[in-house]
């Protein structure tokens, strides 16, 4: 809990559509980094570029995003991060992919199927080693998990540890730490 903001509980209930999504995020992002500004975010400009590009169209909650946090690395960038729109690419398997973030050393990608770009916020799949399975079911959450991790992964190492907890910090867990109501998903 940082400034009064428990995200267990800013998570309990679900998260039931895009406008409670993003109203977690700028709520998260003042508390844990700095307030999104107005204006903060990727120019209509530069996704309307890159949708050129692509000859497709964005999905509502992929624009949505890039609206609010496209230029906020500090909250999308650290570990794997959201592909600025010019890095946007579609991946040929899995019937056609719309890649927006990829694993800092290209193991794993994440996107959306060329066949759900006309839903406004559609299922996110993951490619890794076993193939693209499904990630989460609605970008907006996707980005919620995006904007959470990248956060652990940023602040100079301070909230996080990459070594193997002793089985006496394990049993201890459950009574530190509230678990966070967020849809299974394979990682």
């Amino acid at each position: 809990m940082v400034d009064e903001f428990d995200v267990a509980q800013a998570l309990r209930g679900g998260i039931p559509d895009r406008a409670r999504a993003w109203a977690f995020v700028r709520d998260f992002a003042a508390a844990w980094a700095e307030p999104l500004a107005d204006g903060a975010g990727t120019r209509a400009e530069e996704l309307e570029r890159a949708e050129e590009m692509l000859v497709l169209t964005l999905p509502t909650a992929l624009r949505e995003a890039y609206s609010l946090l496209g230029t906020r690395h500090d909250l999308t960038g650290n570990q794997d991060p959201l592909l600025r729109p010019s890095e946007l690419f579609v991946h040929d398997e899995f019937g056609g992919v719309l890649v927006f973030r990829s694993e800092n050393q290209g193991c794993a990608f994440w996107g959306v199927r060329l066949r759900d770009l006309g839903q406004d916020d559609p299922p996110v799949f993951v490619q890794s080693r076993d193939g693209w399975v499904r990630y989460l079911e609605r970008v907006s959450l996707a980005c919620i998990e995006l904007v959470l991790s990248e956060t652990l992964f940023g602040s100079e190492g301070r909230l996080y540890n990459a070594c193997e907890l002793p089985a006496s910090l394990i049993r201890e867990l459950p009574s530190r730490f509230a678990p966070v109501e967020f849809p299974e998903y394979p990682m």
